[in-house]
């Protein structure tokens, strides 16, 4: 009894996976814009969720409004990143000009050259 337990046991398992096998096969031939209906036992397409929002699988399907904008964030991010640099190159530059201008002193007295005795001919 228990050899013919085992081997239902084993065929219902393998029964179960080749199952799974063809669903998730037959989920993989649905389109981009399409989902696998089991009770149709086909490919339906995304845009019938509109008119049936409640038929199952349709929370597989993704919106053409949710679809990421990926150069709007890149463009975005890079111009942020642009600003950022030449707004602190232009800060930079202007305490460098800033400094350089307030510690070139005028010279209030001429320098008097004098010759020590390294200089002496």
């Amino acid at each position: 009894m228990a050899p013919q337990a085992l081997r239902a046991l084993c065929g219902l398992i393998l029964a179960a996976a080749a199952n799974l096998h063809v669903a998730t096969a037959q989920k993989s031939q649905c389109g981009r814009s399409e989902f696998w209906n089991s009770d149709l036992d086909m490919c339906v397409q995304c845009a019938s969720c509109k008119q049936y929002p409640k038929t199952p699988s349709c929370n597989t399907c993704i919106p053409a409004e949710v679809t990421p904008d990926v150069w709007k964030l890149a463009a975005i991010t890079s111009f942020s990143v642009l600003a950022v640099v030449l707004v602190g190159a232009a800060l930079i530059i202007g305490v460098m000009v800033h400094r350089r201008k307030s510690h070139k002193r005028p010279l209030r007295e001429p320098i008097e050259e004098t010759a020590g005795p390294l200089y002496q001919a």
